[in-house]
């Protein structure tokens, strides 16, 4: 299937395509921003659910906390705590019992209070013992306390009881009397431990994606709680969100790299907690029905889009067969075949067409059969009164010639010149046909010129190139190559004394055979060339062709309108007479 004519132009396979991708173009924009628009929407509600998520997340935590340092802060303020911390000495042995088991009662409220205490502990210092709801009394204080009291010592005090890590234990504690900095040491103190398990659980309930999960991260104590334990999961989210606390960043949702994977991570901070709630849900689990949408609504553009070449090709068929059918039999009027087309089978509009087409090709060649023969007619007679234009004139010369040598009593060239002028006769006597093979006609030429060096006494020299190989049977009209040497005789070297030159080239050039006859006279004159060119443009119905026009009628006549004579100025000041031969390849 050829998409361009000869002239470059675009087919109506093309166009048809073009048409109708123009009247889908703006169905399909449409859809594709519709499409877009509802990605977007897609996109920024399912962003907006993972923040909703965290924060719902992130204040249950936060109430947890709160509810728990509530607790702590009120049995602070148990009676029972402050007798046995400060009149343990005036109590008896039944009253201190009665306290203690009152403090542990109390601590096992606090652990019962949450799912998130693993366990509550009473530290009295000014006893150096411990209550536990683990462990029964101690006759010292227990480690925790130590590391707890060291992480509140380095805390800026800000008002709110931070959640301390040691040996991956999670630890909130309340002093008593409160001082900010835990400057002095207090009389006792109440500690919760936390259940990471339990953390991790609930952060595990957050994450319901595949692959996804969640994490408690606090960037300035460095400790963290993840529902899943994948090491590099746990160690790019980290350093993510640090990065994040030290930008300023308190919350937001991005996408980040982790591993060979993307993954989308909502994050929102506590000040309560000093941590950051962070959920990371890979990239593809929660858009990728948008990606696989998306996918869809291409292949559909690229359905469509075959849809529509294929319906095109259809119509372009049904167009296209019978209108190339038609391009053909035209083509063949232009080479010359008159021949009617059978009609389509379609029965549509060609039909009607091609039964006008063959009516018009009948016609026409009924029309050109006559025309053509008038032509061959008209151009035979034309021929024949032109040729006969040529045999008065010599032969007023030839007589000319005779009168003078008999004159001058020269018998031998009187002999010579007599059979040159037998044999140039014979030439333009002895068939009626008005072609003859170049060769024969550069032969008669060679005559005339042998003629005319008799006449002119040897002054004027005629030579003659050889006569290419394939060119030595081509026909050509009679007697059209002589007047143009005679003419170079007459205008050109008649009044030369001496010296007189004549040069005939003949050459092959591609289609066409060039003969160029040139002489050294310099009787030509410029406004002699310039009549003489204006003579040989102008072809019309009433000029009078002899001579050089008479020649170039007769080339054009036979070998076509790009066929005839040129004249310039040779190389040797004279005319240089260029004759064109159109031909085809051999």
């Amino acid at each position: 299937m050829r998409w361009w004519g000869r002239n470059r132009k675009l087919t109506i396979f093309p166009k048809l395509i073009a048409a109708f991708l123009l009247v889908i173009a703006p169905l399909y924009v449409l859809g594709l921003v519709m499409n877009r628009l509802g990605e977007t929407s897609v996109r920024n509600e399912l962003s907006k659910s993972q923040q909703s998520r965290v924060e719902f997340y992130l204040n249950a935590l936060v109430l947890e906390k709160e509810h728990i340092i509530k607790l702590l802060q009120e049995s602070a303020m148990d009676k029972s705590l402050q007798h046995y911390t400060f009149l343990n000495g005036a109590m008896t042995l039944l009253e201190r019992n009665d306290a203690v088991m009152r403090i542990e009662s109390n601590l096992r409220i606090i652990k019962n209070s949450s799912v998130y205490i693993k366990s509550a502990g009473a530290h009295i210092l000014t006893l150096d013992r411990t209550l536990s709801t683990e462990r029964s009394i101690t006759d010292e204080i227990a480690e925790e306390y130590a590391a707890i009291e060291s992480a509140y010592r380095e805390l800026p005090y800000t008002g709110e009881l931070p959640i301390i890590a040691w040996q991956d234990r999670l630890f909130i504690g309340l002093g008593f009397p409160e001082s900010g900095y835990w400057t002095r040491k207090p009389s006792f103190a109440l500690t919760v431990e936390l259940d990471p398990e339990m953390i991790r659980g609930m952060l595990g309930k957050f994450a319901d994606y595949e692959r996804s999960g969640a994490a408690l991260i606090n960037p300035r104590r460095h400790w963290n709680v993840y529902s899943a334990s994948d090491d590099t999961v746990r160690q790019t989210l980290t350093r993510f969100i640090e990065r994040q606390y030290e930008q300023g960043k308190r919350e937001g949702i991005e996408s980040v790299r982790i591993g060979s994977e993307t993954y989308l991570v909502t994050y929102q901070y506590s000040p309560t907690l000093g941590s950051y709630l962070s959920s990371y849900i890979p990239y593809d689990q929660l858009f990728g029905k948008i990606e696989w949408y998306r996918s869809l609504f291409w292949l559909l553009s690229a359905v469509s889009t075959a849809i529509i070449i294929l319906y095109s090709y259809l119509i372009f068929r049904s167009i296209h067969r019978p209108l190339h059918k038609l391009i053909r039999a035209f083509r063949k009027v232009e080479d010359g075949q008159y021949q009617p087309t059978p009609l389509p089978q379609t029965g549509d509009e060609f039909v009607y067409l091609f039964r006008h087409f063959n009516t018009m090709v009948g016609k026409l060649k009924v029309l050109i059969h006559e025309v053509y023969e008038q032509r061959i007619r008209a151009q035979s007679s034309e021929l024949k009164q032109l040729q006969s234009q040529i045999n008065p004139h010599f032969l007023y010369n030839s007589f000319f010639i005779l009168y003078r040598l008999a004159q001058i009593n020269d018998n031998d060239s009187i002999a010579r010149f007599s059979r040159y002028l037998g044999e140039y006769f014979q030439y333009i006597t002895r068939s009626a046909a008005d072609e003859v093979p170049l060769e024969a006609e550069i032969n008669h030429a060679r005559t005339y010129a042998e003629i005319q060096n008799i006449r002119f006494s040897n002054r004027i020299q005629c030579d003659f190139a050889e006569l290419p190989d394939d060119c030595a049977r081509l026909p050509v009209p009679r007697l059209f190559l002589q007047p143009i040497i005679e003419n170079a005789y007459k205008y050109g070297l008649e009044d030369k004394r001496t010296g007189g030159k004549i040069a005939v080239e003949i050459e092959r050039r591609n289609e066409a055979i060039l003969i160029s006859v040139e002489d050294n006279g310099s009787r030509l004159t410029d406004e002699t060339l310039h009549k003489l060119r204006l003579e040989l443009a102008d072809q019309g119905p009433d000029v009078e062709y002899t001579g050089l026009l008479n020649v170039h009628r007769r080339l054009r006549l036979r070998f076509g309108n790009r066929s005839g004579i040129t004249v310039t100025r040779g190389g040797m000041g004279g005319m240089k007479v260029v004759l064109t031969l159109q031909v085809e390849e051999p």
